[in-house]
C-alpha cells in the first residue's frame, strides 16, 4: 500500500489521503503550514486543499537546484513540521525523500510510516521497524525492543537530509572526524551551524535552531 495518495480534482483543487494508524497528527500538522484554504473530511480521512503547484520531493529538486535559499525555506518547514507533532504528542523517528512533497513551495513529510507517540520525550519502540534512509546513529544501533529514544533523533535525521541535498553526501557514512571537513564550503553560515547542532553526538544537546 501507498504511504500517500494525492489527486489533482479540479484546477488548484487537490486531494491527500494518508495511510496508516496515526495519520491524523500528519494532517493537522499540515493543516497548520498550509495557508491556502485547508478542509480535512474526517469519514474519508482525507485533506481537501488548494494550490497552484504540488510536486514530488524528488521532482522538486530536478527543477529547483537546491541553493542556500531554498534549503533555508527547506529547513524552516521542516522544522516547524516536527515542533507541531511535537506539540501534538508525536515524532519522527526518520524519513525517505518519499515521505517528502512540496506544495507551493512548502516542504511538508506527508507520511506517517515512521511517526510514534512520545511518552515523557521519548519515542518508544515496541515493535520490529523498517529503518529510515535519513535516519540516526541511535536507530542504526537498536539491537533490541522494546526500546525507547529521545524525540531528538529526528533532528539528527533533518541535519543528514540537508547535508545530503546540498552537499550530495551521507553523513551517516562518515566518521565524526570528517564531518568538518564534509561541511568546509559551509563553514560559518547559518546552516553550518544548524547542521552542527542536529548531529551532536550527545542526542540531548541536539537543538532545531537556525539563527
Amino acid at each position: 500500500m501507498k504511504k500517500y495518495q494525492i489527486e489533482h480534482i479540479s484546477d488548484f483543487t487537490y486531494t491527500l489521503k494518508i495511510n496508516g494508524e496515526n495519520a491524523i497528527p500528519i494532517y493537522k500538522s499540515i493543516k497548520k503550514q498550509l495557508t491556502n484554504s485547508v478542509h480535512y473530511d474526517s469519514e474519508t480521512s482525507t485533506i481537501f486543499f488548494s494550490a497552484e503547484t504540488v510536486l514530488s520531493f524528488k521532482d522538486y529538486l530536478l527543477n529547483n537546484k537546491m541553493s542556500y535559499k531554498n534549503c533555508i525555506k527547506m529547513i524552516d518547514n521542516l522544522t516547524q513540521q516536527i515542533k507541531i507533532l511535537y506539540r501534538l504528542g508525536y515524532g519522527f523517528y526518520g524519513f525517505d525523500v518519499n515521505d517528502i512533497i512540496v506544495i507551493d513551495e512548502i516542504v511538508i513529510i506527508c507520511s506517517c510510516e515512521y511517526l510514534l507517540p512520545i511518552i515523557n520525550d521519548n519515542i518508544i519502540i515496541d515493535s520490529p521497524i523498517i529503518r529510515p534512509y535519513f535516519t540516526s546513529p541511535e536507530i542504526i544501533k537498536l539491537t533490541t525492543i522494546p526500546s525507547k529514544i529521545s524525540h531528538k533523533c529526528i533532528y539528527y535525521s533533518l541535519g543528514v537530509l540537508v547535508v545530503y541535498y546540498l552537499l550530495n553526501t551521507n553523513l551517516l557514512v562518515s566518521t565524526n572526524e570528517e564531518f568538518d571537513l564534509i561541511l568546509t564550503p559551509l563553514y560559518n553560515t547559518k546552516i553550518y551551524w544548524f547542521i552542527k547542532r542536529c548531529l551532536d553526538e550527545n542526542i540531548n544537546k541536539r537543538l532545531l535552531l537556525l539563527i
